[in-house]
This record gives C-alpha cells, sequence and structure tokens, in this order.
C-alpha cells in the first residue's frame, strides 16, 4: 500500500466534502436525535434538525442551489444556527406539510451522503505531468462529478515512474470522475503516442505499410494493479475456457482501443487504402489488419494458419485486442498500418487461480456457468486479482498466461468465480 505525507500533495474539490471521514459516527448520533418539534400560532410548527458538520455543505449545495431548491419545492423557512460543536442546527418553520417536505428532504441528502466511496487509478508519472498540466480539465472534473480528486506525488518503492490518483466521494460521483479521467488519459496517451510510432525500439515512417519481421516481441499489455489490494478493473474478452481467457484492462485502455478500432474501420473502408495496403502474401505469424465480421470492424490480428487454394482459402486468425478467433477470406486482411501500433496488444490471456475440470476436460455446463458469471463480452467490469505462481496443476506456466483470481462485484454479495465454480460441482481446487 502506497504511504501518504511523505511529499506534497494536491487536493482538489468542490469544498463542500471537508469532514466526510468522520461523518458516519456522526450520522448514528444523528439518526436518535436529529429532530424536535414545536408548535407556533397561526397552525405553523417549527422543527429542528442537527445536521453533523461535514454534511452541511452537501445540505446547503454549491453556492446554496440545493438548499434553495428545497425552500421553493416546500415553501418552508429554513435557518442555520452553529449552537452545537459537532451539529449544525437547522430551523424549519411553516405548515405542517411543508415543514415534513423539507425535513425528508434534508434528511434524504444527509442519509445519502454519509455513504463514501474511494477509488484509486496509478498512472505512468510522464502521463501525470501531461494530465497536471491541463489543469482546467481536472477543475471541470471535480465541478462537474463534484467528486474530490488527490493526487499523491510519493510513489511506493520500486514504482518511481507512478502516481496515485485517489478519488472519493458518493459512487455516482466517483465513478462519473473515473470515467471522466479515463477520457482524459486515453487522450493524452494517444496524443503523445501518436507523435511517433515505435515497434521493437525504432522509429517507423508514418505511412509506410509494415511488415512481420518488424513486429517481433510487441508488446502486450499487462495487469498491472491499480488499487492497493490487489485487483484491477478488466473485461472478460472471450474464452476456451476457466483456465484459458482473455481480459482486456478497463479504463483509459479501453477507451484507447475503442478509438483505435474506429479509425482503423474508417481508415480501411476507403478503397484506395485497402488496394495501398493490400498484402501480396501472407504467412502464419503475420500480424495484420482484418475484419471481424460479426460487428463488420477492422482490429489488429495474427495469422494463425492459411488453408486451401484460390477460391476456397481461408485465412485464421487470432485477434489480439480480444482472444477471438475466425476464419475469414484474404481479402480482408490488410497490412498493418503503423500508426495502429501505438498501444500494446490488449489481449491478456488468462487462467483461473487454482482450479481444474472436475472430469478431463470442462463440461459445457461449466462453460457456460463461467461466460454468464464472467460477462464475457458483454462488456461489464469485473475484478482481476493477478497471481505470481510459475507451477499450476504440476505444469510450468507459460509466461505470457496470468493465473488470476475473479471476483463478481456487480451483485448484492461479491462473488470469488473460482469458489463458485467448485460449490456449483462444475471444478475442483487443485
Amino acid at each position: 500500500m502506497l504511504k501518504w505525507m511523505k511529499k506534497p500533495y494536491v487536493i482538489i474539490g468542490v469544498g463542500v466534502g471537508v469532514g466526510v471521514v468522520t461523518c458516519v459516527i456522526k450520522v448514528l448520533q444523528w439518526q436518535n436525535t436529529n429532530s424536535e418539534i414545536s408548535t407556533t400560532t397561526n397552525d405553523k410548527i417549527s422543527r429542528i434538525i442537527k445536521i453533523p458538520k461535514g454534511l452541511v455543505g452537501h445540505v446547503l449545495g454549491r453556492g446554496g442551489q440545493t438548499i434553495r431548491s428545497i425552500r421553493e419545492k416546500s415553501k418552508a423557512r429554513i435557518s442555520f444556527s452553529d449552537s452545537e460543536n459537532e451539529f449544525t442546527i437547522a430551523t424549519i418553520s411553516g405548515f405542517p406539510e411543508s415543514v415534513e417536505e423539507a425535513a425528508d428532504l434534508i434528511n434524504e441528502i444527509i442519509l445519502n451522503r454519509h455513504a463514501c466511496i474511494t477509488k484509486e487509478i496509478l498512472l505512468n508519472e510522464t502521463i501525470t505531468d501531461s494530465v497536471w498540466k491541463n489543469i482546467s480539465s481536472i477543475r471541470q472534473i471535480c465541478d462537474l462529478s463534484r467528486a474530490k480528486i488527490i493526487f499523491d506525488f510519493n510513489p511506493s518503492k520500486g514504482k518511481a515512474s507512478q502516481v496515485k490518483i485517489v478519488i472519493k466521494g458518493k459512487k455516482e460521483e466517483v465513478d462519473a470522475a473515473v470515467e471522466m479521467v479515463d477520457e482524459l488519459v486515453a487522450q493524452v496517451e494517444v496524443n503523445t503516442s501518436s507523435k511517433q510510432t515505435h515497434v521493437a525500439g525504432r522509429a517507423l515512417p508514418e505511412n509506410l505499410p509494415l511488415h512481420t519481421n518488424a513486429l517481433q516481441n510487441f508488446p502486450v499489455e499487462k495487469l498491472t494493479p491499480s488499487n492497493s489490494d490487489g485487483y484491477q478493473e478488466v473485461y472478460v474478452s472471450a474464452i476456451v475456457n476457466p483456465n484459458k481467457f482473455w481480459v482486456q484492462i478497463a479504463g483509459s485502455k479501453s477507451i484507447q482501443l475503442d478509438k483505435l478500432a474506429t479509425e482503423m474501420t474508417e481508415f480501411y473502408n476507403e478503397g484506395k487504402n485497402k488496394d495501398k495496403f493490400r498484402p501480396n502474401y501472407i504467412n502464419v505469424g503475420d500480424v495484420v489488419a482484418a475484419i471481424f465480421e460479426v460487428d463488420n470492424s477492422w482490429y489488429r490480428a495474427e495469422v494463425v494458419e492459411v488453408s486451401g487454394e484460390g477460391s476456397d482459402k481461408k485465412i485464421s486468425l487470432f485477434y489480439l485486442d480480444f482472444g477471438d478467433s475466425a476464419d475469414v477470406s484474404p481479402d480482408v486482411v490488410c497490412l498493418i498500418k503503423p500508426d495502429f501500433l501505438s498501444i500494446p496488444f490488449q489481449a491478456i490471456e488468462c487462467s483461473l487461480y487454482d482450479v481444474a475440470p472436475i472430469g478431463e476436460e470442462w463440461t459445457e455446463e461449466a462453460l457456460d456457468a463461467f461466460e454468464k458469471m464472467a460477462y464475457v463480452a458483454r462488456w461489464k467490469i469485473v475484478m482481476a486479482k493477478p497471481i505470481q505462481k510459475p507451477v499450476q496443476n504440476g505444469e510450468k506456466l507459460n509466461n505470457t498466461i496470468q493465473l488470476v483470481q475473479i471476483i463478481d462485484t456487480n451483485t448484492d454479495r461479491n462473488i470469488n468465480i473460482s469458489e463458485e465454480l467448485v460449490v456449483r460441482g462444475f471444478a475442483k481446487f487443485v
């Protein structure tokens, strides 16, 4: 876990969240002693609500917008005083129905606001510097999402090139802020890498078709946990079975990939570009651009097999950013343009940690269960934790296969998919 406060850090936020960390205890106190009701003349009443200090800003809203809305909606008179150390006193006056409506609106804000969450994003320091220079974008993210963003410039030991961004607030605020930060980071990374494309350690001319020998050892994305608990948000994009499937990293990486696929599709759908990059021959091991006929878009792929002759010729492909495989005709395969190698291949081959099929092979029922639990190709986030283990089932693992635990956090309870497969009788621990 990264340590805090050893170096200066910067907090950018909306200002109304001061003291939120201590509010859970105060809210529990507030639930029991939050209000008093007294009568006045002319059938009007007065009600007092005690608001924990750290939540007053949320009741008031930016520039007093929230409390003005409550006053207008309820037609009640609301005033504030600081007569107690831990609470601010809100006095609500008016006809009973108006007072009750105003009190309900204030209580709803208080009950909803004390439940804060935290998410972390780990970035390369060079990327963070570029993002930080665009300070107006960071401020805009704070304003739009109302979340608090903390930059930790004290990377942990061995991570000197990384910086952590911590985002705090309500779940919907944090989710909105994470999405906007991801988009900003993706744009910075794409702009940085597109200035000069590097493959195998050397720059390549921008418009020169790229042949296979230049792609040896081209990098594949790796799981690098962005949270202190060791987990990273991923999509499961394709499966063979629970011991052989592929994930993509969610966040800025997936945004970059979507942008890349859109640009490739637009480029290769133009006849002149397709003709210019048409290969004279196709060999096994070539990395190419090819259509995936399910959605008729162009993606990066590796040639696995070439079979048949003439009109019966087929090219077997492995799509390097998704893990899917398909057989296509040669006329939908092109040489890869260097511009489209600005990011590593995104499909990360994984295997569930410490589970194996009950029999010799995984059953169809087990495959169906795993596909549903992991939301395969449904683009729903699950949490992946990489496990370092050189041997599984008594066999030495391929260095390219990442052992992982997968946790589904989309339900009422967190589900460890390995454990769930065992409980359902589809797998055994090994």
